[in-house]
């Protein structure tokens, strides 16, 4: 398999470098268009168009690439020059085109030429631009013409040879990650293309030969041998309809046998050689109008049935198939074969030309004329065939018996044969000639061109039955046996007068635009002649002629106009494909190919020509509707109402032994001699829906008469023959669909009281229920098998009951009761709403003893007395619905290519996002099936398998209901397993519902979980079935058991290879298999691997080993590869033993290793994991029924699902939470951020069910936090920020990682919500026993942690009032031990470090000190995230990482220190010399100011800002400042600078007599818009020129030593010391006290970017 899929590679490698040529891909683009074409909006006729970037435009039409579009696969636009897929993001409600594999909406319908996708989202035009609306009147067109731009939907192109069964390809497909919407040259077949057959060819490698139409037989079809040629699909799988259209799609169709000698041409028989035992033929009857014939039109007249057919009625075989013996066989239509496709050579030569001109004959007396023949029925004289020939020739002058070759001739019969109303078998002059009686001819020797055999007609002629006979009855032909005597035809040639033309008619040309004048049809023989006289138009430009049917009330029911404007009735319909496509239209008649059906076209803005008919005589064909008796009696059992005629029964569940599909419905209401329901108004849609509800209270799908089962015509009919005249079919039935679904169920239920039905399509063999109808007046059938009795007169079903009403009887509630258990019943008693108020309903319709105070007191005991009253009787319905998953079902069909087959049944992947419950399980039911039941683990494992198939569906229908009474799959299965997932035992949970259906609320469904990711998937949910989930799976039984098999090459899943071996082993032998193959035992680690390994072991019906085993007698296990054992599958059974091996039911189990089992599974992951038993860093345990824990890092964890996992909790017992688990386990705790992340990562596959995971933490006696293992809370992520511990709590993780603080108030919802995990610590808890109290102190400096939220202008307030400063770090030791602090405390703290000065300056100690200790870092100083001209302050994370921010941000805390060291006092008011100086920066808020700000302080302090006359001034104040430091040692000065930035002066004009400026680099000496300058006390009190408006600094006020100053200043000291609190005086006091007397020298300048800080996100 390998080798071939890589073969397969290889070529097709060859191919995408052969597309890349210039002359190929000049092809390609020609192809690329075929059935392209351009959505042009219908109002500004401009067309859809892409051209810049992908974005969607609208542009002037010009049918250029970037305007063209194909329809793809699933309903998707494909735009031809991008190669993306036209997709609206549902979210933001914008439409973009996309990769055509995104799992964005990609489908669109169309509606009255409106495109629209899901929510009812159509395409529209607003001010010029292309986007969505609900509800949008917007409609477009294909360009260039009127058609919406669904009249040709998605072209199907099939396959042949490849490696797909003859799958049709996939449009668009993916290829080299490039996407093709065409088939592609194959560089080793010249002349031959090839097309992916899935969506991916990429990944699946699935690929076929394009089967399209090539010019005569070259490539694809052998010969030509005489006038046709073949094509024989040997590798093809595919029904019968499939294998038509295939044919037809190439110009040709499927095999017809004209000429016995047509089954001997070398040609055909080297090609049968080629082919299988049996395939496909154009035989069938699916035409109701008459038997057995050729697909392609040909006169059946070699009949070569290989037995006698079976019976017409079950089961049905109406499609024929060629054996090797070159015999015919009957066939289910269903069943998938190869097929034989013949073509002929020069079609336009072979088509037959019909002048379709009558002939004027006349006949001599009591013969009838018909186009030159005569033709006498001999009715009073019956003889054997041989006889009748011999009479018609000697007795009626040379005649012979009578041959028909057209269609028109059975007209004519039914015109002049059956006026008596005589229902004759009469001879005409067909029989089989020959050795072998397989060739019919006529006695006339005129060539056979036309057959029309009866249904289930021709039998296989023999040497007595070989004639044959029309039939009276039927109309059509049978053979019979020769020698019974009948009536006869004679026919013999009559006098065609050649002059003679028909009284009235003339002949012009009419092609007037409008319906004014226009004809009306009346059977299919004036069709025919109509075709004959609008197939010589084709060639006009001309193509539609309007007729004269018309939706006159707009209702969608059709009507003849006359010319006095009267409707007429409709006898006849010749609809084209997808018609009647609208209500409220004009029929016209189309000369495109099939030539003469009919469409429904505007009737005012289409333009179209014009027939005309003049009518010679008055009709002779009455509306056959007409003739029947509406006020006849209906049957017993028959229901109809008054001025209906037609009567009706229903076929329910209740009452049948099985549901049926359309055909064995059908073949059963024939049997009855009555049809499927067909109608023609209103009035027979209501009768019948008002029958149904009668006896049906919920809402069902019944089968119906409206079909397209007929290969001849694909339009839509009835069965019974009746014409199409009225609109009954849902829009959808206006869609090209890919599952054939060719027959109509009709939807009641009590939606539909005021549009009766609801019609939709569905798969021919889906099983549903059925109504018979029957025309008033009629006695029905009653075949031996047949029981119309079995239920009761007066009975109504519900909700599988049956109720019946007894009026007849008054009796006791005793008696009552023993009554209806001898009737195998029991008295009434309703289990739903629904039941009880269908009952209350009846009990106003019928003529009982009403009670007073309703149905219900009947029950009561203090009525049981009573006498005189009737009741009403119940009985389930007891049928059994045993199935085993290993027998073939009743009613089952092949799988074919489109599903999934697995034991007993087949799988169809879907894709209907969005729907409820009921909705998706029609959709299954249209599709032949339902939506899946699950039986067992096995087939739980197979459909975990199609998950990952449709990943982008998350919660996916499953075929279960749970009522009041139970839960029940809607099969009828009986419900064995269950797969819940445990999170929902116990959980009270929220349940969403569809307000629109509120009166089905109480009922829950279960859908499945698709999270391949976790174990989560393929567990069960449940929601409202009102709600809306995602329709991904359907299934149906299949109809046979599929064969055990095992596959022979490995098999690849995810990043695993499994190869299976199958021969009996002990567990050590299978493990030195494996090892000889380079591989181990398998392991197996997760949800998908072991449903994989499930079904395959399954498929091989044997157990085998894989490779987990035990060292300790089953007390643990092991793998033998060394992992580690996070997922387990364990039986229930009792199990312990060394070895394991995984049974046929998908469980594993432990037996003795020297036992034999039926096979091994080997197993070798992609990429090398842990091989050797030192390699692995944590062994976590596994043992029998025990928990699975997840190796991380040194510890493992175990994640408790189960209902039980708060018991211990709920007792007080926290402790032993997770100890029953393992003796060393603890409830969970966090230590860092790693870990918390891993934690939330193993939650988020759970989400949907719950949102946390419990932490294990309380608040102890000293107010600490901690682990319930005693360790402190060193690390915290709560997504509040610092929480209040002080009230009970419980603490939660949700998926984003952040920590969730719950109160009591809400314990219980957060158990419900919450995953309890335990964890097996190995790492050292030393570390974690300490607490932030442990590491205050660290040599003479003294930490404290203010747990405060504050800015960093408050932190450092309150260090100051505490005595203290914000931490600053100068060396190694002090930084990591602040480190410690941070991490121990758990969240972010302030710390001294700060820049002030918004223009680059370097960052300072807010205590003076120099930022003069870097640790080796790469982290840079960067501005990126801050705007560079505020101030930024650092604080410290939990991590340890020093970051920077805005100083206005609030953080959880604050570090403050202080020292032991002694130093001098100082006052407000500093004197030095004759001025006195303000440091205190008490008197500014602790903060720093620009120049505007600081002069302003200082005036309103009757001071100004520093002036500096002297280099004795300039020490004492960088020295005071530098050991008064707080914020910053920068100052302003109060320096006056000239034009060009130069200091001058001093602001008070004082002269500058002393200056320290510093110089400045090349790099940085840049000039200032408005400059100013600071003093740097900590670097040598050195100058600087700063900006005055992007700079902040510290202010030291100055002023004269006089007395009004000191005054003044003890004034404001004295204001302020009352004003302040007394810790502040305090501080004044012991400030010397807390100055360091050890100082720094910082080493680098002011433009050094090294840091340690990075920016705070």
């Amino acid at each position: 398999m390998f080798a071939s899929a890589s073969l397969i590679k290889m070529v097709h490698l060859t191919l995408y470098l052969l597309i890349q040529s210039k002359a190929v891909r000049s092809l390609l683009l020609n192809f690329h268009v075929y059935d392209a074409f351009t959505i042009q909006h219908s109002s500004t006729r401009k067309c859809l168009d892409i051209k810049i970037s992908a974005n969607l435009s609208l542009s002037t039409c010009d049918s250029s690439r970037t305007q063209l579009w194909k329809w793809g696969s699933g309903h998707r636009l494909f735009h031809v020059d991008s190669s993306l897929c036209l997709a609206l993001d549902v979210q933001s409600k914008t439409l973009k085109v996309v990769d055509c594999g995104s799992s964005v909406l990609l489908w669109w319908r169309c509606l009255d030429g409106v495109v629209y996708t899901v929510y009812e989202m159509g395409l529209m035009v607003g001010d010029g631009k292309v986007g969505v609306k609900r509800n949008t009147d917007d409609t477009w067109v294909r360009g260039g013409s009127q058609d919406d731009i669904c009249h040709r939907a998605y072209q199907v192109i099939h396959t042949s040879q490849g490696n797909s069964d003859g799958a049709p390809c996939e449009f668009p497909f993916k290829y080299y990650n490039s996407w093709y919407h065409e088939c592609l040259p194959d560089a080793s077949v010249p002349g031959l293309f090839w097309c992916a057959t899935s969506s991916d060819y990429d990944q699946e490698l699935k690929w076929g030969y394009c089967l399209i139409p090539e010019k005569g037989c070259q490539f694809l079809f052998s010969g030509p041998e005489g006038e046709f040629c073949y094509q024989f699909v040997s590798g093809a799988s595919v029904t019968w309809h499939e294998a038509l259209d295939s044919c037809r799609s190439q110009g040709a169709d499927l095999l017809s046998v004209t000429e016995y000698d047509d089954l001997k041409s070398t040609t055909f028989l080297e090609g049968l050689d080629q082919m299988p035992e049996r395939m496909w033929i154009g035989l069938h009857q699916l035409d109701f109008s008459q038997g057995w014939q050729w697909s392609d039109g040909s006169p059946l007249s070699v009949v070569r049935w290989e037995a006698e057919i079976p019976s017409r009625y079950f089961p049905r075989a109406d499609c024929g198939v060629l054996n090797s013996r070159r015999n015919y066989e009957p066939e289910s239509c269903s069943k998938r074969l190869p097929y034989i496709c013949k073509k002929s050579v020069n079609a336009s030569s072979s088509a037959t030309n019909d002048p379709g001109v009558y002939k004027e004959t006349v006949c001599v007396d009591g013969w009838v004329p018909w186009n030159g023949w005569c033709y006498k029925l001999v009715k009073n004289n019956s003889e054997n065939f041989s006889g009748a020939q011999q009479y018609c020739n000697s007795t009626e002058g040379g005649a012979n018996l009578a041959s028909f070759h057209s269609i028109d001739s059975t007209e004519m019969i039914n015109t002049h044969f059956h006026a008596d109303s005589r229902l004759l078998n009469v001879w005409i002059g067909l029989s089989s000639v020959g050795v072998n009686s397989t060739v019919f001819k006529w006695v006339d020797q005129q060539p056979v061109t036309f057959t029309y055999w009866d249904q289930n007609q021709p039998s296989q002629p023999n040497k007595d039955n070989k004639c044959v006979f029309y039939s009276g009855q039927s109309h059509w032909w049978r053979i019979g046996s020769c020698t019974q005597k009948l009536p006869f035809m004679c026919q013999k040639k009559g006098e065609v007068n050649e002059s003679a033309a028909q009284v009235g008619c003339r002949h012009e040309d009419v092609s007037v635009p409008g319906p004014d004048w226009r004809c009306d049809l009346s059977n299919v023989f004036e069709q025919a002649f109509i075709n004959s006289l609008i197939g010589k138009l084709i060639s006009n430009k001309m193509q539609y002629f309007w007729i004269g049917l018309q939706d006159l009330k707009n209702r969608g029911q059709y009507q003849w106009m006359s010319q006095d404007g009267s409707p007429g009735v409709v006898s006849y319909t010749n609809w084209g494909f997808l018609e009647p496509e609208r209500d409220g239209g004009c029929a016209v008649i189309s000369t495109e190919a099939p030539l003469g059906k009919w469409e429904v076209k505007n009737c005012t803005l289409f333009q179209a020509g014009t027939i005309c008919r003049t009518d010679l005589s008055p009709s002779s064909d009455p509306d056959p509707d007409l003739e029947l008796n509406s006020t006849a009696s209906c049957p017993d059992g028959w229901r109809s109402r008054i001025g209906v005629r037609y009567c009706y029964k229903v076929f329910h569940e209740e009452r049948i032994s099985r549901k049926r599909s359309w055909e064995e419905a059908w073949s059963f209401c024939r049997a009855l001699g009555a049809d499927l329901p067909s109608f023609t108004d209103i009035d027979e849609m209501t009768t019948l829906h008002s029958v149904v509800r009668e006896s049906i209270s919920d809402d069902r799908f019944f089968w119906v008469g409206l079909n397209r089962r007929n290969p001849a015509d694909v339009s839509w009919q009835w069965s019974d023959g009746r014409p199409v005249s009225f609109d009954t079919l849902h829009h959808e039935f206006h869609e090209d669909d890919a599952y054939s679904r060719d027959c109509t169920a009709f939807k009641v239920g009590w939606f539909n009281f005021l549009t009766p039905f609801l019609a939709s399509p569905f798969h021919c063999e889906a099983q549903l229920e059925w109504v018979c109808q029957i025309p008033r007046g009629k006695t029905p059938e009653h075949p031996e098998w047949y029981n119309p009795g079995g239920y009761h007169t007066t009975s109504v079903f519900v909700d599988g009951a049956e109720f019946w009403f007894i009026n007849s009887l008054k009796l006791s509630f005793m008696e009552a009761e023993l009554f209806c258990n001898r009737n195998d019943g029991n008295l009434a008693s309703p289990k739903t709403s629904t039941a009880l108020a269908k009952i209350h309903q009846e009990l106003r319709e019928v003529s009982f003893r009403r009670p007073r105070s309703g149905f219900s007191k009947l029950l009561k005991h203090e009525m049981c007395e009573l006498k005189n009253l009737s009741f009403v009787c119940e009985k389930h319905n007891v049928t059994s619905v045993e199935k085993s998953p290993l027998e073939p079902q009743p009613g089952g069909f092949s799988c074919g290519n489109s599903s999934v087959s697995f034991r007993n049944k087949c799988y169809t992947l879907m894709s209907m996002p969005n729907v409820p419950f009921k909705l998706a399980n029609e959709r299954c039911q249209s599709v032949r099936g339902s939506l899946v039941t699950i039986s067992d683990q096995v087939e739980q494992d197979f459909i975990n398998t199609l998950l990952p198939k449709i990943d982008n569906m998350e919660s996916i229908w499953i075929g279960l209901k749970i009522r009041n009474g139970g839960p029940e799959w809607v099969d009828q299965s009986p419900v064995s397993f269950f797969n819940f997932n445990p999170l929902l035992l116990g959980m009270h949970k929220t349940i969403r519902v569809n307000v629109r259906s509120c009166h089905r609320i109480m009922t829950m469904c279960a859908f499945l979980i698709n999270n391949p990711s976790s174990g989560m998937m393929g567990t069960w949910d449940y929601a409202s079935c009102s709600w809306y989930q995602d329709l991904g799976i359907c299934q149906h039984y299949a109809d046979k058991v599929e064969e055990p098999s095992v596959p022979q090459e490995p098999i690849q899943v995810n990043n695993h290879t499994f190869l299976l071996i199958v021969k009996q082993l002990t567990w050590f032998e299978a493990l030195e298999e494996c090892t000889n193959k380079s591989m181990d035992l398998a392991s197996i680690s997760d949800t998908l691997l072991q449903s994989t390994l499930t079904v395959h072991v399954n498929r091989a019906r044997t157990p085998m080993w894989i490779g987990l085993f035990s060292e300790d007698d089953g007390i643990h296990y092991r793998w033998t590869d060394h992992s580690h054992t996070v997922f387990s599958r364990w039986s229930s059974e009792p199990t312990r033993s060394r070895c394991v091996y995984l049974d046929t039911d998908g469980f594993w189990k432990a037996t003795q290793c020297e036992e034999e089992r039926g096979g091994a599974i080997c197993h070798k992951p992609h990429m090398e994991t842990i091989t050797k038993p030192e390699d692995v860093a944590v062994k976590c345990p596994h043992a029998i029924k025990g928990p699975n824990w997840i190796p991380w890092r040194k510890n493992c964890y175990s994640f408790q699902l189960n209902p039980k996992r708060w018991d211990a909790f709920n007792k007080g017992q926290l402790s032993e939470t997770c100890r029953h688990h393992h003796a060393d386990a603890e409830i969970l705790t966090i230590r860092n951020q790693q870990e918390n992340e891993f934690i939330a990562s193993q939650l988020k596959p759970f989400t949907s069910l719950v949102q946390y995971v419990w932490l294990g933490l309380f608040r102890d006696e000293d107010n600490e936090t901690k682990w319930f293992d005693k360790t402190y809370v060193q690390y915290s992520n709560w997504a509040g920020g610092r929480p209040d511990l002080n009230a009970p709590f419980l603490a939660g993780l949700t998926t984003d990682g952040s920590w969730s603080l719950i109160k009591s108030s809400n314990f219980h919802e957060f158990k419900q919500q919450s995953i309890v995990a335990c964890k097996l610590d190995k790492a050292s808890k030393e570390e974690y026993r300490q607490s932030v109290k442990d590491l205050q102190k660290l040599d003479n400096i003294t930490y404290e942690v203010m747990t405060r939220s504050v800015t960093w202008s408050e932190a450092l307030e309150e260090c100051s009032q505490r005595g203290g400063h914000l931490a600053s770090v100068h060396d190694q030791k002090h930084h990591e031990h602040l480190r410690r602090i941070v991490q121990t405390d758990g969240f972010p703290l302030w710390i001294g470090l700060s820049r002030q000065d918004g223009s680059g300056s370097a960052y300072e100690w807010s205590d003076g000190t120099n930022w003069d200790y870097k640790i080796n870092s790469t982290d840079t100083l960067t501005d990126s995230n801050l705007n560079p001209h505020k101030a930024k302050c650092v604080f410290m994370n939990p991590a340890g990482e020093l970051k920077k921010t805005s100083c206005d941000v609030v953080q959880e805390g604050i570090r403050c220190f202080s020292c032991f060291c002694d130093s001098d006092g100082a006052s407000n008011w500093v004197q030095y010399e004759d001025h006195c100086y303000l440091f205190d920066m008490s008197f500014y808020n602790y903060s720093v100011y620009e120049m505007l700000e600081a002069k302003s302080i200082c005036d309103k302090l009757d001071a100004h800002l520093l002036t500096i006359n002297t280099k004795e001034e300039n020490d004492f104040l960088a020295r005071y400042i530098t050991e008064d430091s707080l914020i910053t040692s920068r100052v302003w000065l109060d320096l006056k600078f000239d034009l060009q930035g130069r200091p001058v002066s001093w602001q008070d004009g004082s002269t500058l007599s002393y200056t320290n400026m510093k110089s400045e680099s090349p790099s940085t000496g840049k000039s200032l818009e408005t400059p100013c300058a600071i003093m740097m006390a900590a670097y040598d009190g050195g100058w600087k020129t700063v900006s005055c408006d992007l700079t902040k600094s510290r202010v030291v006020c100055k002023t004269h030593s006089s007395s009004s100053h000191v005054v003044l200043g003890f004034f404001i000291t004295a204001l302020i010391i009352l004003l302040l609190a007394a810790g502040f005086v305090l501080y004044k006091k012991k400030q010397p006290l807390f100055s360091s007397s050890v100082r720094y020298e910082r080493t680098l300048d002011d433009m050094d970017t090294t840091s340690i800080i990075t920016v705070a996100e």
